[in-house]
């Protein structure tokens, strides 16, 4: 400390002297806080409904996976390092998080499936909320080499790769523009399989499988039926069921007299049935003329595979659409076009749960722990798929993404002096575009 002199009295050492002038300089931490306030903000509800459901730690855990996960696609070892240097730690967690911490939280979310899907009905109010509320089904694969889930096998998926994988089962809500349900099935496990339980679990009703091209198949509708699934087929246009008679008439649009307008577009379409199943066929002529501008120009660059022979054969099908259907309500055409055209909606939600969150493969090796960790990502996709819909309906789709977003909203921080939070300087600029999502961070 120093030293006493007769003179001077207790004379301080220089380090004294230092430490008494450090203590006199206003402490000072710095968190990001605007990414925290997004998250929040778009997930209020949901936060809310969480809380209840699980024990506090748990629920604060579980949301700090999900947040960073959403806002940094982050493996679980850095969510710990993360977590410290955000806001959220003031509120959720604050003694800290851990791997071992994170772990048990997850399992135990894992351990209790009947609690999430009760959560999960919830949000959508139950099974009589969903009467008459399109919800639309896909699936996902997602390799793991892991040997200690149990549920991974080689399975079919559309990119041909043979590692184990799991598969995910979604469902989406068209009138909530979300999804709202997910259910982790065996690596090679078939959808027609699947969807059945799925249903039976998630307890909605005219529930609709929206399937991708190739799906059809004689024994995929049988078996469809016979579980009293629903679906929403596109045909191949090559598909012996598809009656292409009405528009190889020079007077189609005399005889078929049916149109309806899409995103400006005009679309022509007839109804038919053929070997018991009901099918539309639209036609939308602004994509057959480009349709058949292309192959035309094909013909004369691709000379190998493109021939005035098959364009002739062709042309009767350019720029149509051929939907097999077996729905719970009849649908009048142009309904049945739109809530097909949200399958694009949902291929959207998968390529942001694989690109967006980087959740295309896994190395989890407890299935409980597992089952956790896609829980979290759930919630990171609902808190996407909200953005998402906030920044299309302000007419920001054309200049900002989500992403852009969640960037924008972590250059937003809150600094501590002497104990007190205050919020960073933000431009007027930024505060009027976040305003326009209804994020405010002046309130």
């Amino acid at each position: 400390m120093g030293r006493i002199t007769e003179d001077k009295g207790f004379v301080a050492s220089h380090k004294y002297t230092l430490k008494e002038r450090l203590a006199l300089i206003p402490r000072v931490d710095i968190k990001t806080y605007g990414f925290y306030h997004l998250f929040k903000s778009l997930l209020s509800e949901d936060i809310e409904s969480l809380s209840a459901l699980f024990d506090k730690e748990t629920a604060e855990t579980l949301l700090c996976v999900a947040m960073m996960r959403f806002g940094y696609q982050s493996p679980l070892k850095r969510i710990p390092y993360l977590h410290s240097h955000d806001y959220c730690s003031q509120d959720w967690m604050p003694k800290g998080l851990d791997d071992k911490r994170i772990t048990a939280a997850l399992r135990f979310v894992g351990e209790n499936r009947n609690m999430l899907v009760e959560w999960m009905r919830s949000r959508v109010g139950g099974s009589e909320a969903t009467s008459g509320n399109y919800v639309l089904m896909d699936s996902t694969h997602i390799p793991t080499l892991s040997e200690n889930i149990h549920i991974n096998a080689k399975g079919y998926n559309p990119h041909h790769h043979y590692d184990p994988q799991v598969r995910l089962m979604y469902i989406f809500s068209a009138l909530q523009k979300q999804p709202v349900y997910y259910r982790l099935i065996n690596g090679n496990v078939t959808d027609v399989k699947s969807m059945k339980n799925c249903v039976e679990e998630f307890g909605g009703q005219d529930v609709v499988f929206i399937a991708d091209k190739g799906f059809y198949s004689r024994e995929n509708t049988e078996r469809m039926k016979e579980n009293s699934l629903y679906y929403i087929i596109p045909l191949n246009r090559n598909n012996g069921l598809i009656d292409f008679k009405p528009l190889a008439e020079g007077n189609f649009k005399q005889k078929i007299k049916k149109y309806f307008t899409y995103q400006e577009r005009i679309i022509w379409y007839y109804e038919y049935e053929n070997e018991g199943h009901s099918i539309v066929t639209f036609l939308d002529e602004r994509l057959r003329v480009e349709e058949e501008k292309d192959y035309l120009l094909r013909i004369q660059s691709h000379p190998e595979s493109y021939s005035e022979e098959k364009y002739y054969e062709k042309m009767n099908s350019f720029g149509t659409l051929s939907l097999l259907n077996y729905l719970p309500n009849k649908l009048i055409p142009q309904v049945l076009y739109e809530v097909y055209k949200q399958r694009n909606e949902i291929e959207i939600m998968f390529d942001a749960y694989k690109n967006f969150l980087d959740a295309d493969r896994t190395y989890m090796h407890d299935r409980y722990v597992l089952e956790g960790w896609l829980m979290a990502n759930f919630i990171a996709m609902i808190a996407y798929y909200k953005l998402f819909v906030r920044i299309k309906e302000a007419g920001l789709m054309s200049k900002y993404s989500p992403k852009d977003m969640i960037e924008m909203s972590k250059a937003i921080y809150m600094t501590k002096v002497n104990n007190n939070w205050r919020l960073s300087e933000i431009t007027k600029k930024t505060t009027d575009l976040f305003k326009k999502i209804n994020i405010d961070y002046l309130t």
